[in-house]
């Protein structure tokens, strides 16, 4: 279904980075990712077989893109409550993250629980924010030039 470009929509998901087999990380965690790729994976076909410089662990939480980005971290981290020492054992080795993604329509603004920045912290995970406008500025000052040409021919 497509998205209504209007509404501001937002997920959050466990990234885990690094060199060599992302198949290291599943049989550490035995969790199956939900998107992964190894180290020198084919990457696309131009220029030239492009392979993959790392790997890449990714594990969703699961919750619906209107949800709160709480709700998808608390989520990510209950998949990981018995998985503890094993995340921690691959700290050092890997980039491990929660990638928080926004889209909005104005603007962004972000309240993490403080119960769950703590947790973070005690399972040595950081945040990364990648929020995204999603109105086309391009188009905005073309239609505000249009705007003003029709004032202008008015006058």
């Amino acid at each position: 279904m497509p998205q209504d470009p209007l509404i501001d929509r937002q997920y959050a998901y466990l990234s885990i980075s690094g060199s060599g087999q992302s198949s290291v990380i599943s049989d550490v965690l035995e969790i199956e990712p939900d998107d992964e790729w190894s180290e020198g994976d084919a990457w696309r076909p131009e220029p030239q077989n492009a392979k993959r410089f790392s790997m890449r662990w990714k594990l969703n939480s699961g919750a619906l893109e209107t949800d709160d980005l709480n709700h998808h971290i608390t989520l990510i981290l209950n998949s990981l409550r018995r998985k503890r020492a094993a995340l921690q054992s691959l700290l050092g080795k890997y980039d491990v993250k929660i990638v928080c993604v926004s889209y909005n329509y104005q603007g962004f603004s972000f309240d993490l629980d403080f119960n769950l920045q703590r947790t973070l912290t005690d399972f040595g995970i950081r945040l990364w924010f990648d929020a995204y406008d999603l109105t086309d500025p391009h188009a905005e000052i073309n239609n505000l030039r249009d705007q003003l040409k029709a004032l202008e021919i008015k006058k």
